[in-house]
C-alpha cells in the first residue's frame, strides 16, 4: 500500500468520524428524556430546538392557540393570557452559547386578580444543555416564590428551589 493510498484512507476515516461528531453535535430538532432531581422525583421532558440551535418556548393562550417562540437573546419578552385568565410574562435574562453547549436563563411571572384576591407567582429558571457522547445532558435549576393576598393579608413568599438533570436522546 502506498503512502498516497494510506493518506486517502486516513482522510476518509477522519471525515466519517467528523461527520458523526457533527451529526451528534447538532442542537436542532426535538430531544426527549427523563429528568431526575435529588429527592428522587422524575419527569419526562421534550425540548424542541430551532434550526438555529435555540430552544423553543411553547405556550397556549386563552383562545386555545399554541405558539412557539425561539429563545435567542437577552431582553426578549413573551407575554400572553393563558387559559383560565391572568397574565403570564416571561423574560430572557441571558443566553450563553458555545461549541456543544447552551444555557438560557429566564424569569417568569404570573398574576391573576379575582374577587378582591391577587395570586402572584415568580419563577427564575436556568436551562443548561451540553452535548455528551450519549445525547444531550440537560440541567434545570429553578427558584420560585408565590404570594396570595387580599387587601388585609398576604400568604406565601418562601422561595422553593429545584434542580433536575438527565440525558435526552434526539428524536428522528
Amino acid at each position: 500500500m502506498s503512502l498516497k493510498q494510506l493518506l486517502g484512507i486516513v482522510v476518509i476515516v477522519l471525515w466519517l468520524g467528523q461527520s458523526g461528531t457533527l451529526a451528534a453535535a447538532d442542537l436542532t430538532g426535538a430531544w426527549k428524556g427523563l429528568l431526575s432531581s435529588p429527592d428522587g422525583s422524575q419527569a419526562e421532558v421534550q425540548i424542541d430546538f430551532s434550526p438555529q440551535g435555540f430552544p423553543l418556548y411553547s405556550y397556549t393562550n386563552n383562545k386555545g392557540l399554541t405558539r412557539q417562540v425561539e429563545l435567542s437573546h437577552a431582553g426578549q419578552t413573551v407575554e400572553y393570557v393563558p387559559p383560565g385568565g391572568g397574565v403570564q410574562r416571561m423574560v430572557v435574562q441571558r443566553v450563553d452559547k458555545g461549541q456543544g453547549r447552551l444555557s438560557v436563563g429566564i424569569v417568569g411571572s404570573f398574576e391573576r386578580a379575582s374577587q378582591g384576591y391577587l395570586d402572584q407567582r415568580q419563577e427564575a429558571a436556568l436551562f443548561e444543555y451540553t452535548l455528551v457522547p450519549g445525547g444531550l445532558k440537560m440541567r434545570v435549576t429553578t427558584s420560585s416564590t408565590a404570594h396570595f393576598s387580599d387587601k388585609d393579608l398576604m400568604v406565601g413568599g418562601d422561595p422553593d428551589a429545584v434542580v433536575a438533570e438527565g440525558v435526552l436522546r434526539k428524536l428522528h
